[in-house]
């Protein structure tokens, strides 16, 4: 098995992110190769190896190998837990009709771009192409004072780290526990992602809602133990491409 990791001209990893988990692979003992451009591996990349790049590159690799990643933004277990409506519409219908406004929206279209909150035309600047109208999902704008990722791999959350907001705001671990139980009951879920949550003020109170789930595959580690990142990586890869994860050394599992 190889790791290839993609970096810049100069032989650095290409993001904080690659390094990362580039530090955890090799702690692992794992054969790491550099490359520049996704080209240069396309043809001799197998299924037993794993890719570190940005996510249409990752996606080129999947595609080699007929793999598709499913893993919903927001599955019905864990809605009761959003605090908010959510919704599909298209990202023309948006921009035309101001009774729409006032909403967040993100792409279907996985990281087509970054989702934003829609006060008018221009917050949409940037947010799709003249040749394709998006669909997107809209959802209630939340009054959010700080934000969370929580990493999950093989069903256990192994940390939760914070990205964004005030830190005077923490969560409520009683309702972080409650979303990973109801994680736990989606038939096909990902064995390494990530679930965000954050603190919304609604009415004046605090409450701890769940803001989305987001696959491993191509994942921002937000200060996750390096290790712990390149394990989650490893549990997604070996998911999708149905194979022995060499990295899970749980005792009892196939790793062992």
């Amino acid at each position: 098995m190889v790791i290839y990791a993609k970096v810049r001209s100069n032989g650095e990893y290409h993001s904080a992110n690659i390094a990362h988990a580039v530090m955890g692979f090799r702690e692992m003992g794992a054969e790491i190769v550099k490359y520049k451009t996704i080209d240069e591996i396309y043809g001799t990349v197998t299924d037993e190896d794993i890719v570190l790049d940005y996510i249409a590159q990752v996606q080129t690799i999947f595609h080699k190998f007929g793999i598709t990643s499913s893993c919903e933004d927001y599955p019905d277990a864990l809605k009761p837990f959003m605090g908010r409506r959510i919704w599909t519409d298209t990202i023309d219908a948006i921009n035309a009709n101001p009774d729409k406004w006032g909403v967040f929206v993100k792409p279907v279209k996985d990281k087509a771009f970054t989702g934003v909150v829609v006060n008018g035309p221009k917050d949409l600047i940037g947010c799709g192409s003249c040749y394709e109208n998006y669909e997107v999902i809209c959802s209630d704008v939340l009054d959010l004072k700080r934000e969370w990722r929580g990493f999950m791999v093989y069903d256990r959350l192994v940390d939760i780290r914070p990205y964004k907001g005030d830190y005077h705001y923490n969560y409520n671990p009683k309702v972080v526990d409650e979303v990973v139980e109801a994680f736990l009951t989606i038939p096909d879920r990902p064995m390494g992602c990530s679930i965000d949550f954050a603190v919304a003020l609604k009415d004046g109170r605090e409450q701890t809602v769940f803001l989305e789930l987001n696959d491993g595959y191509a994942l921002g580690n937000y200060g996750l133990q390096y290790l712990d990142y390149a394990k989650l990586i490893s549990a997604r890869w070996s998911q999708l491409f149905c194979r022995e994860d060499v990295f899970d050394f749980r005792i009892g599992s196939k790793g062992i």
